[in-house]
């Protein structure tokens, strides 16, 4: 009996031992891995895409299918007739500095076009600073199901022409922005894109504002982002959210 005894009171410290070799095995490498996962989930939680919007797309038309309908409209332009202003007083918007615009024949009509599509208070962009005179407009019915105007300006010194397209309810327009997120087209939105236009590579700026989209074509993106800054100098590419900037147009 005392042998017996002696025996099973050697082997307790064994597994004592035992265990305490167990739980030295935990493996730094995984506990650092495990944590980095977490921090990588709550990162990509914070600053990726919204739950609600990860693989879901908003109603609405894509941008894109809008700067497809407004490149169809520039690229079929043709030069008005001189005889559509002869009775309104002129061709040139270069009054517009020297009094009320709607005296020249160019302006009043384009006034009268975006009045009809957009409502009273909108006017057309004036760019003779830059050497941009209006030279035409016309109401567009189906701008990729939206109305807008189309205003035309061109360059006396140089014969360049710069379109400028305000069309009806931006927030009917949606893309991607640079985090990934679908979006509609908010107020405040600059997005800067080099489009090809049959052999050509134009400059385009969108602009979002709070009634309308302002969608500029120009002979490349750097006057385009002139005319971008004399519509709305306030908001210029450094000063843009970096949701505005590096946007998908689908």
């Amino acid at each position: 009996m005392l042998a017996r005894s002696s025996n099973f009171t050697s082997r307790r410290p064994r597994s004592r031992g035992g265990r305490s070799r167990g739980v030295a095995r935990i493996s730094l490498p995984a506990v650092l891995a495990a944590l980095s996962m977490v921090a990588a989930s709550v990162l990509f939680g914070v600053y990726g895409p919204r739950m609600q919007q990860r693989g879901v797309r908003l109603a609405g038309t894509p941008l894109a299918d809008l700067i497809k309908a407004v490149s169809r409209s520039a690229a079929s332009y043709s030069a008005p007739r001189f005889d559509r202003f002869e009775d309104s007083g002129g061709a040139s918007d270069g009054a517009e500095e020297s009094g009320d615009p709607r005296r020249t024949g160019v302006v009043r009509t384009a006034i009268e076009d975006m009045e009809e599509v957009l409502g009273p208070g909108v006017e057309p962009p004036k760019l003779a600073t830059r050497d941009l005179l209006l030279v035409g407009s016309a109401i567009e019915r189906n701008l990729a199901g939206a109305g807008g105007v189309r205003l035309v300006y061109e360059s006396e010194r140089s014969g360049d022409r710069v379109f400028v397209f305000e069309v009806h309810d931006a927030m009917q327009f949606t893309h991607f922005d640079s985090l990934g997120r679908y979006l509609p087209l908010l107020s405040g939105t600059r997005i800067e894109e080099e489009l090809e236009l049959g052999p050509a590579r134009l400059g385009l700026v969108i602009l979002g504002f709070d009634d309308r989209a302002t969608v500029i074509i120009a002979i490349d993106v750097e006057t385009a982002a002139e005319v971008a800054d004399a519509i709305r100098p306030i908001l210029r590419p450094g000063d843009s959210s970096p949701e505005s900037n590096g946007s998908e147009l689908s």
